[in-house]
């Protein structure tokens, strides 16, 4: 099981190396700054999975969670983890 934190640039950068056995996937944002992700592919600002506020997740299953991850977003930081991971969501404000 893989794990880790993440803090994003100006530039698309690797979040996580591709994985032809990871079967499941979570990414979380910790901070009030706006991340984009790029699943198998580079992220471009403003496009694809957005994760824009603080406890915002993506749970990428199967085929997504095998390909590389990349991240982009000037000084968003968030974590990852593999594996099997219950996610639930939380109390809503």
């Amino acid at each position: 099981m893989a794990k880790g934190t993440f803090t994003g640039t100006a530039a698309s950068t690797l979040l996580v190396a591709a994985n032809e056995y990871r079967d499941t996937l979570v990414i979380q944002k910790a901070n009030a700054t706006s991340v984009a992700l790029g699943i198998g592919e580079a992220a471009v600002a403003g496009e694809g999975i957005q994760l824009t506020n603080v406890g915002d997740a993506a749970v990428l299953k199967g085929a997504a969670a095998r390909v590389a991850i990349y991240v982009i977003g000037n000084g968003g930081t968030g974590s990852y983890q593999d594996g099997n991971v219950d996610v639930r969501p939380g109390p809503l404000a």
